[in-house]
Parts: structure tokens; C-alpha cells; sequence
């Protein structure tokens, strides 16, 4: 099973992805016609963020996460639909060369990997070291996603 540092890490990735697609939104004439795609994927992120937060500062699994793989699985459909959106705007790529969102595009075993990491943190909720689920609720509100107004441009 995977463990909760893992699942953070794999959280914290999908937050790094979110993050290099807006900014690379950013240095588009208009960007400003991505943001409602990044918001709503970030949206779905946050709910899932706030309901384990709960139940990590309660001690207990609520029944509102019960479809937290489907939830997981939404989030990560919509930042990847934000990412292609994104790539289809850019200029293309020099020939022989990869563009700088090409490793962040496919879902393949992404959103599998991110569905463990949420039920590691899920599994979690009910861990009898209250100072323990306050480390990983922290470390989890670390991977909270900026809004799309203070993404910074590359470079």
C-alpha cells in the first residue's frame, strides 16, 4: 500500500503539472481565456484537498468522500484538458524538438497513481496519532493550487 509521503509527493506533482500549464497559459496573447479551464479543475482539486483535511483534523472517514476515486480521477481529467488546451495555443515546437508541455499531456497511469495517493491519505483519516494526521494535513494543504491570477509567466 502506498504510503502518505508518497501520496503527498504524488499530490504535490499533479499541483507542479497544474502550475507549469498555467504558466505557460500565461505567455499567450490573451490568457485570460484558459483561466474558467484551470479554475475548474482546480476547483475539483480543492474539494478533495478541504474533504481529507477534515477528515484528517476529525480522525474519522466521512461519507462525503466516498467517491473519492471518481473525484481524483474528475481532477485530474480537467487539469489534463486544460494542459491540451494550453499546448494547442502555443507556437509549435522547432523540429527535433518536444514542446515544453509534451511530458504533462496523456493521462496513462497518472490518474491511477493519483487515486492510491488519495485513498493512502483517505486511509489515513482514522490514524490514532492526532500530531500525525496534522503532519500529513499540513503537508496536504501544501499542495493546494494557486489561482490561476497568481501563476507567474516562465523566464
Amino acid at each position: 500500500m502506498l504510503g502518505w509521503p508518497d501520496a503527498i509527493a504524488r499530490l504535490a506533482a499533479e499541483r507542479t503539472r497544474a502550475i507549469t500549464c498555467a504558466a505557460q497559459a500565461k505567455t499567450l496573447p490573451d490568457p485570460t481565456t484558459l483561466a474558467a479551464a484551470y479554475g475548474t479543475a482546480k476547483a475539483e482539486m480543492d474539494g478533495i484537498i478541504a474533504g481529507l483535511s477534515i477528515a484528517l483534523a476529525e480522525g474519522s472517514k466521512p461519507k462525503s468522500l466516498d467517491d473519492l476515486p471518481q473525484r481524483l480521477e474528475a481532477a485530474v481529467t480537467k487539469r489534463d484538458a486544460f494542459c491540451r488546451a494550453v499546448a494547442e495555443r502555443l507556437p509549435a515546437a522547432p523540429a527535433g524538438q518536444r514542446s515544453v508541455l509534451s511530458d504533462l499531456l496523456g493521462l496513462g497511469p497518472l490518474v491511477k497513481e493519483l487515486v492510491a495517493a488519495g485513498l493512502a491519505i483517505w486511509n489515513r483519516a482514522s490514524e490514532p496519532d492526532k500530531l500525525r494526521r496534522d503532519t500529513i494535513r499540513a503537508q496536504l494543504e501544501a499542495t493546494r493550487w494557486p489561482d490561476f491570477a497568481d501563476v507567474t509567466p516562465p523566464g
